[in-house]
């Protein structure tokens, strides 16, 4: 029959999304007994769960906006190695997103995210250690906490100033001058300024993580679908949805987009407009160098961190608003790794050096978006984590399940919503 469409899988829920957050989605839903297909775009973990920051730092609980922020982006504006750069260009939804970003760095609003994120990123922490043990998931998991190591004077006494205030929340943190840095981790150069030790932080390697959760998926029932688009959703029977691929149509009774910052393009489908922005950060991996730090690293001034992985170092960091934009900036990209260098103690020339850059899904308030779409009862989104999509990647995938199945929250989720910004 002409116009016909033809179905070629049905499940519960079609997962779109195979980073982190979709790879944990997918989990979870399977765990609890409803059949999942998920699909990608590229390969499992090829976006930003491949080569990230690889933290799971609780500490990092301050959201992107926060007082300042705006004064020290505009200082930066034309300064190409900058920390934060955020290109000029004629863009409605950008200019958007910066007004309800600018709202959203006053000290009341940063307080109102703090135990959100505070929660989330803890929670995930415990479901890490969980997988571990249940699943023997091998990633260089290691809690040894998180060294942010100061250069300058200013810089440390903001990091001081941010450790008291996470202290108000329950975060333990030590503070180091520079040879008590130097000792807790030799790597670090005695005469830098200072640093903040937060004990609770781990790491490891994301790419390994997730691509080691995504082939147990099929064990668990999971249809994987690679290289297939979602390009949109097509008219379907009853309470059904269905999703139109360049791989061909699936249907399911439920929809959860985990597409990051490919989400806005989706959900224009519903008539909802989400203000999320892709925040380019870039990562240098090389060969571990003798001496290499064991405990990640950051820079504070240069908003980079090192984080040793295996037998590899990488130094990734920087933020940069320039849109849908996969190009390689080598500028920035060697940004992060001189940052990186500058509090260590000096190593020879790199070896096996690999460059990267993904795209981070950023919102206006620094909290994600993780809830059911308005109007829409069967569709649900999981995005805009920014630099956190690692770290909360397993709640994000638990609390989609929970959401989607009706168990009862493992965390409350009303700061959560997508209806908060519609």
């Amino acid at each position: 029959m002409p116009g016909r469409i033809i179905i070629i899988t049905t499940a519960d829920v079609i997962v779109v999304g195979g980073g982190v957050i979709g790879v944990c989605s997918a989990y979870y839903l399977a765990k609890s007994g409803r059949s999942v297909i998920l699909l990608e775009q590229g390969e499992i973990a090829s976006g930003c769960s491949y080569g990230n920051a690889c933290l799971i730092t609780p500490s990092h609980a301050v959201p992107l906006p926060a007082p300042g922020v705006i004064r020290q982006a505009l200082k930066w504006m034309l300064k190409e190695d900058s920390p934060l750069l955020i290109r000029a260009r004629l863009d409605f939804q950008l200019l958007r997103w910066l007004l309800q970003f600018a709202q959203n760095c006053r000290p009341e609003a940063m307080m109102r995210g703090i135990p959100i994120l505070r929660d989330l990123c803890r929670a995930s922490l415990a479901l890490y250690e969980e997988l571990v043990r249940t699943e023997n998931l091998e990633f260089y998991f290691e809690r040894r906490g998180a060294l942010y190591v100061s250069s300058t004077d200013a810089g440390f006494e903001k990091s001081k100033r941010e450790a008291e205030l996470l202290a108000g929340y329950g975060f333990d943190s030590r503070i180091l001058g520079g040879r008590n840095a130097h000792e807790l981790e030799p790597a670090v150069l005695e005469t830098v300024k200072g640093a903040v030790y937060y004990p609770e932080d781990a790491h490891g390697d994301s790419h390994f993580f997730v691509t080691g959760l995504g082939r147990l998926l099929p064990k668990y029932g999971v249809t994987i679908r690679t290289n297939t688009r979602a390009l949109g959703l097509l008219p379907a029977d009853g309470d059904r949805i269905a999703v139109n691929t360049d791989q061909g149509v699936f249907q399911c009774k439920d929809l959860l987009l985990a597409a990051g910052s490919w989400l806005p393009g989706l959900t224009r489908a519903f008539g909802v407009s989400l203000p999320i922005q892709p925040g380019k950060g870039y990562s240098v991996t090389i060969s571990k160098p003798e001496g290499a730090p064991k405990i990640p690293v950051a820079h504070q001034e240069r908003r980079v961190f090192v984080t040793p992985l295996g037998d590899r170092l990488r130094f990734a960091g920087t933020m940069e608003f320039a849109g849908m934009d996969l190009r390689m900036n080598n500028t920035r990209a060697q940004a992060a790794l001189r940052g990186g260098r500058e509090i260590l103690l000096p190593f020879g020339e790199p070896r096996n050096i690999e460059y990267w850059c993904g795209l981070r899904p950023c919102t206006p308030d620094g909290i994600p978006v993780i809830g059911r779409i308005p109007r829409h009862p069967n569709v649900y989104v999981a995005a805009g984590h920014a630099m956190l999509g690692f770290t909360m990647g397993p709640i994000t995938g638990k609390l989609a399940s929970e959401m989607i199945t009706g168990a009862p929250l493992s965390l409350a989720m009303g700061a959560l919503s997508p209806g908060r910004f519609l």
